[in-house]
């Protein structure tokens, strides 16, 4: 994807008077990533762009006095010359789109544009929607950070049917070379109370719950379902079952069945 002349090509340490780009010209932050098959390297701690034509000031989709946000699109930093470039600023737009929705801190972002780029490279995004494999990736980079999303919740997020994300989700944990993330159960805690607006006490209490669950009580069980019970018991009627199982995108009777798991072996 071709930058625009005034761009600086900060993804080699160089600009065009041949300056070293070294921290963030938003933030003033060292710590630059750069996902393969990216155009530009992104901050770690805000997110820009770094290396772009567009305003430090500004960051992609940032959000404004007035509380709503600007639309400042990827495709207005890079000049695209081909469709695959097409491919890449569309995907990454896509994954703005569902930024707030889902949470998605720069980490997850970025490492959900290095899952998207490696599926490319392997021709997996042929065929298939741009939004559906962005989905896919979203929830093999949130993972992979530590920080999952339930499928369900980001199918949601997307507009599409959890069927199709699972099943492009499958397709990406079997033909990348990434290795299989394991999702435990604790580790969907800090999203599901920080969706619900519970604090921190709770979210610890949940986590411990968790632990206390005997391992042969999680084996094959959907590990949002444990983690949902575990945030309704913890949160001590301050939710309800209706909203856990429709944050965590699973069935009350799901939550329900862990109930029974945690009230039989952790809860006297």
């Amino acid at each position: 994807m071709s930058k625009n002349p005034t761009q600086t090509t900060a993804s080699t340490g160089e600009s065009d008077g041949n300056q070293s780009v070294d921290e963030c010209p938003a933030c003033g932050g060292s710590e630059l990533d750069t996902p393969s098959g990216i155009p530009a390297p992104i901050c770690t701690t805000c997110g820009f762009a770094v290396g772009t034509s567009a305003d430090p000031q500004i960051p992609l989709n940032d959000s404004n006095e007035e509380g709503g946000t600007t639309s400042n699109s990827w495709t207005t930093y890079y000049s695209v010359t081909n469709s695959t470039e097409q491919q890449i600023a569309t995907a990454l737009e896509e994954v703005e789109a569902v930024r707030d929705e889902l949470s998605l801190s720069t980490e997850i972002r970025s490492r959900t544009a290095d899952v998207y780029a490696s599926a490319a490279i392997e021709n997996l995004t042929d065929g298939r929607r741009t939004r559906l494999t962005v989905a896919a990736a979203v929830c093999i980079g949130s993972r992979e950070v530590g920080y999952p999303r339930p499928t369900e919740r980001v199918a949601r997020a997307a507009n599409l049917e959890a069927k199709n994300v699972k099943r492009a989700l499958r397709c990406f944990q079997e033909e990348l070379d990434r290795g299989f993330t394991e999702t435990p159960p604790a580790s969907y805690v800090p999203f599901l109370c920080s969706d619900t607006e519970l604090g921190s006490e709770i979210e610890t209490e949940a986590v411990e719950l968790v632990q206390e669950l005997p391992d042969a009580e999680q084996r094959g069980v959907h590990p949002v379902g444990i983690a949902g019970a575990a945030i309704y018991l913890a949160a001590d009627g301050d939710v309800t079952q209706r909203t856990i199982a429709e944050i965590a995108g699973v069935t009350k009777e799901t939550i329900r069945v862990r109930l029974a798991d945690f009230r039989s072996e952790v809860v006297e």
